[in-house]
């Protein structure tokens, strides 16, 4: 079944990327790349990966301590965001219904 992929507006990614390579030229692209593989894999089966306390979906990040979250609904894959693992929850479950 084909699903509309619909993505938040807030771009944490760039944002992450951007202090990665403050520390470390190229750190940042290499960020990106990680997190475009981890929505492919999204992308391919979205029903594999765990499911967090408040309901949604999330892949880790590679090398790096974040995670992708994301959301299903229906004929709808809902991309909540990238969050670092050291951020509170409570940012993405106010997402869920924010799209």
């Amino acid at each position: 079944m084909d699903r509309i992929v619909r993505y938040h507006s807030l771009c944490d990614v760039r944002e992450a990327a951007e202090w990665y390579d403050q520390w470390s030229p190229g750190l940042g692209d290499a960020f990106v790349d990680l997190v475009r593989k981890c929505v492919a894999g999204v992308l391919a089966d979205p029903q594999r990966f765990a499911l967090s306390p408040s309901g949604c979906r999330y892949i880790r990040v590679p090398r790096f301590p974040y995670v992708v979250f994301f959301d299903l609904a229906d004929n709808e894959l809902l991309m909540l965001g990238v969050l670092h693992t050291a951020q509170s929850m409570e940012k993405w479950r106010e997402r869920q219904t924010d799209i």
